[in-house]
């Protein structure tokens, strides 16, 4: 909407002829500004749970981190991890999207998509120690994502959604690439962020005496883009993108002090080509590859270094058409996800004594890894839709067909030694293929085996769905039916949407719904189903004289270590069953609604308590701990909103409110797992009511409240200035006070050693302003380039994130600085 911003003080004159009584007005110089984009729009009085986040609302709103999630949360009925933003080295040096919750569901319960490519992750996401020996830490609940630079809108879905969509029980997340330009045109960008650019703080009353020093940080990124009009009907978007983080990780002092510095990086390279054959039909492809990688190094060790994978291949092309009043689109997709890991194949813990171990002060030195560990999912997917008049309203309709190959393997046996003294009789009878053998010092007598294995699954699936919408007066009415078949869990889930939408007086619209959602297929259970038992084997060494001589060859089996198992068993698909109700309405210069959203999800897969079963292999009879997956788990969500979003001369208003109550009942039962590791390798031990757990069994626990904030509220004020030269976002985000489990910084000891202990604490409410400034300078002929600062937290409030007495630093104020060009 145009408006008047600005104009020159009229100037009045009087005409010769004393008779007459016009006056003349001097010329008036008028500023026509188009107002902003707002945040994001939406208000759709049928689509009720859409919200669509454009290509200015994210170059408006984005941190400059790279996360194109972080942005969402503008959004109602969407939730973030209580501890996002945590002054923590492995936040810094992380460069995945954000997790997020939806209407109550789970981080990993959304349907992610990429340009029209399904890219949720089928495989375990709970783990994120990169130094398990048997699980990958770099997958998350998208397998692939996008630089936001290259993103033209996120489109999400919280409620009342339509039949088109299936594989979900919490939200849709729609993510696309923005079309090639129709002129030449080239886009760089630039930008960086570090520790000097971050105020760290922390609360009254803390002694931060004797802490260590906050995270030094380096995080740049770069993006480049070209949009070639090949001619009038075929256009190219041709863009490069990366992302770098370097962070410095303190060294223990046995091992020299110091720090050792870690990278991760996330590339994107994308070609996007469009081509019209005609006015009525299209052919659109995409290829994306996007691979991530970051290092791990644990901090009591050396050559330990751990390099994690993710990200990888998506190529999509659809042809898209109309065939006389039928809208019709066919799209094939093929995924290729890498999550593998790479890691030295063999771990040493050698005593220090030996002259040889000199890097180390403590009585035992480590070096070394656990092995490289092989994980991909691979997706073909294939879909058609069409849409059509039909009964007086309009028919939607579509069928799709996809294959999933969820793979994960250890190639070659890995090996971790241990246990050995120094002794200067000690002989290696084959040096050169014994590494835990040193002539005349040491020689380790004790290893654990990490078996080779490949655990593989394989989900073909088929889902079709019909939906018709239509006008009975003043109602619109829109029923839907989903259907999807798999052979994995062999479940035929019918799902009913239906939305009716009452236009009450002109441009006031009560919209209800009813409807139920089924979840995408999970194959965690499968490939752990596939994991070998730990085996421990012992050498001793022949004697002769005063010799001790050890060979590779004498290694026998000593122990074989029951791994708890996870077995898949006969489960339901999980649901969620949904009533919505909303009131679409214009207010002031623009659109208000509010919104009540009630979800039942039901049939949530959770770990049942452990079960002791007899077992027979290779003639031994022995007794496993087996955990059986259940569908006893089942959350309870409410969501009130109230949004409203309009503009008014040079800026665009976005405010809106959240109120959310979820309860998660599954007495008796955990998350999907527990850690892996068995006793003898649990080091990170906590006190949680009383008893000693596994810190990962701690999070697990607190998993369901964490995502799980009552109160949430946004206000973005976009404004445009100076003929659009300057554009400005202030951006205030509420989060009330949050009741979690955490770190209560008090310690205690038991038989010697020392523990943190674990309680419920109350996180109190947190307001964050973040200020967003872009400044194009003066346009040339070669050009026009573009100054940025992006500035969170301005104020430096506490965000009340976790800490500890060793680093109590919370983020304060953090600035991104940036420069952009555009030709």
């Amino acid at each position: 909407m145009a408006a008047l911003v600005g104009f020159s003080a009229p100037a009045f004159a009087q005409t010769n002829d004393p008779a007459s009584e016009t006056v003349q007005l001097a010329p008036v110089d008028v500023v026509d500004t188009q107002a902003p984009a707002p945040a994001y729009t939406g208000f759709d009085p049928v689509d009720t749970g859409v919200s669509v986040i454009g290509e200015t609302g994210i170059a408006a709103h984005e941190s400059g981190s790279g996360d194109a999630m972080d942005i969402v949360r503008l959004l109602p009925n969407v939730r973030f991890d209580i501890d996002q933003g945590e002054v923590d080295r492995d936040n810094y040096l992380d460069l995945r999207p954000s997790e997020i919750s939806i209407a109550g569901g789970q981080p990993y319960d959304n349907l992610f998509r990429l340009d029209g490519v399904r890219i949720s992750n089928v495989t375990d996401t709970s783990n994120d120690n990169p130094y398990n020996y048997n699980e990958i830490a770099g997958a998350g609940s998208q397998t692939v994502f996008l630089d936001p630079g290259l993103i033209g809108a996120i489109e999400l879905r919280d409620s009342n959604v339509s039949a088109r969509y299936g594989d979900f029980s919490g939200g849709v997340v729609d993510v696309q690439v923005r079309d090639p330009g129709e002129e030449f045109g080239v886009t760089l960008r630039a930008g960086y962020r570090s520790d000097d650019l971050v105020d760290y703080i922390y609360e009254d009353g803390i002694d931060v005496t004797g802490a260590d020093a906050p995270p030094t940080f380096l995080r740049t990124r770069i993006q480049a883009s070209v949009d070639i009009p090949v001619n009038e009907r075929f256009g190219l978007l041709v863009s490069l993108a990366r992302q770098e983080a370097e962070v410095d990780y303190n060294v223990s002092e046995g091992y020299g002090g110091g720090i050792r510095g870690m990278e991760s990086s996330s590339d994107n390279v994308l070609v996007k080509g469009v081509y019209d054959f005609s006015d009525t039909l299209s052919l659109n492809s995409t290829l994306i590859w996007s691979p991530y990688e970051s290092q791990a190094s644990n901090q009591n060790g050396i050559d330990n270094l751990i390099t994690t994978h993710g990200g990888g291949l998506t190529a999509r092309t659809e042809l898209a058409g109309e065939t006389g009043e039928t809208d019709w689109s066919i799209q094939l997709a093929y995924l290729d996800a890498d999550m593998s890991r790479e890691a030295p194949a063999a771990n040493f813990s050698f005593d220090s004594d030996a002259p040889s171990i000199d890097y180390c002060t403590n009585t035992n030195c480590s070096s070394g890894g656990f092995g490289d560990l092989e994980q991909h999912q691979r997706d073909l997917q294939l879909e058609g839709d069409f849409t059509r008049p039909f009964l007086g309203g309009t028919l939607s309709g579509g069928a799709e067909w996809s294959f999933t190959e969820a793979r994960r393997q250890r190639t070659e046996d890995a090996y971790a030694y241990s246990r050995g003294t120094y002794n200067a009789n000690v002989v290696c009878a084959d040096a050169a293929n014994d590494p835990a053998c040193i002539d005349g010092e040491i020689a380790l007598p004790t290893r654990f085996v990490y078996a080779a294995y490949d655990a593989q699954a394989e989900i073909m699936q088929t889902s079709a769905w019909l939906e018709q919408e239509r006008d009975f007066g003043p109602v619109t009415l829109r029923g839907g039916l989903r259907w999807t078949h798999d052979d994995f869990l062999d479940n035929h889930d019918v799902a009913g949407r239906l939305s009716a939408a009452w236009q009450i007086v002109e441009d006031w619209t009560l919209t209800g719904g009813l409807n139920r959602y089924y979840a995408g297929d999970f194959v965690g259970y499968a490939l752990r189903e596939a994991y070998p038992d730990l085996i421990r084997e012992t050498r001793d060494p022949v004697v002769s004289g005063t010799d001790l001589i050890y060979s590779p060859d004498d290694w026998t089996l000593n122990r074989v270590t029951r791994l708890s198992s996870y077995r898949q068993a006969d489960l339901e698909t999980p649901y969620s069953d949904e009533a919505t109700l909303a009131l679409t309405f214009p207010a002031f210069t623009g659109v208000g609604r509010i919104k009540a959203v009630q979800r039942w999800h039901r049939d949530q897969i959770v770990r049942q308590p452990v079960i002791s079963l007899d077992e027979t292999a290779d003639g031994d009879t022995f007794t496993r701990r087996v955990y059986f997956p259940s569908n006893e788990g089942n959350t309870d969500y409410l969501g009130l909103s109230a949004e409203w979003s309009g503009s008014w001369r040079n800026h665009a208003l976005t405010l809106n409110v959240n109120w959310s109550d979820t309860t998660t009942r599954a007495e008796g039962y955990g998350d999907y797992f527990d850690e892996l590791d068995t006793e003898e390798l649990l080091t990170d031990l906590v006190i949680y009511e009383d008893e000693i757990l596994a810190l990962a069994e701690v999070n697990a626990i607190s998993t369901r409240a964490n995502f799980a904030t009552p109160l949430t509220a946004n206000a973005s004020l976009v404004s445009s200035w100076f003929n659009d030269a300057l554009t400005t976002t202030l951006w205030l985000s509420w989060r009330d006070e949050y009741e979690t489990i955490a770190d209560t910084g008090v310690n205690e000891t038991r038989d010697g050693v020392r523990y943190d202990v674990y309680g419920e604490q109350v996180r109190e409410a947190f307001l964050t302003t973040d200020l967003n400034i872009l400044y194009t300078l003066p346009e040339t002929e070669y050009g026009q380039v573009g100054l940025e600062a992006r500035i969170t937290n301005l104020f430096s409030e506490l965000p009340y994130t976790d800490y500890s007495s060793s680093s109590p630093w919370q983020q304060g104020r953090s600035i991104w600085l940036g420069v952009n060009y555009t030709y």
